[in-house]
């Protein structure tokens, strides 16, 4: 049996980590020959590192919701969404390298129905 049941507003206070039982992933990473998911990248250059012009970096929450939360309405148990950008850091700032990819839910449908099946 799982935990009882958290309204939605006290799910998102800090303060009440309910929020993490849902994003299992964190929310972003380097991109590169040496970084994508390594889990030997030198920590002084990723996790610790300053990001600079040219490094390549992704933005990818997620939200991952588990087939057995009984504190979910079960239309909504078992399904993950995740949304993920490309970033390439410039000198003035970053470029958003997914910039023309569809953004909105009826984008995306119409999308996907002109793909080759």
């Amino acid at each position: 049996m799982g935990p009882a049941p958290a309204d939605a507003g006290r799910g998102l206070e800090p303060e009440s980590g309910l929020f993490r039982r849902h994003t299992w992933r964190s929310s972003g990473h380097m991109l590169g020959m040496d970084v994508h998911a390594c889990a030997a990248a030198r920590a002084e250059q990723y996790l610790d590192g300053v990001l600079e012009a040219g490094h390549v970096l992704t933005v990818e929450p997620g939200l991952y919701l588990p087939p057995d939360d009984l504190t979910l309405p079960p239309e909504l148990c078992g399904i993950g969404v995740r949304i993920e950008d490309d970033l390439v850091v410039t000198e003035d700032g970053a470029r958003l390298m997914s910039s023309a990819l569809p953004r909105t839910a009826s984008a995306i449908e119409t999308w996907m129905g002109e793909l080759p099946a």
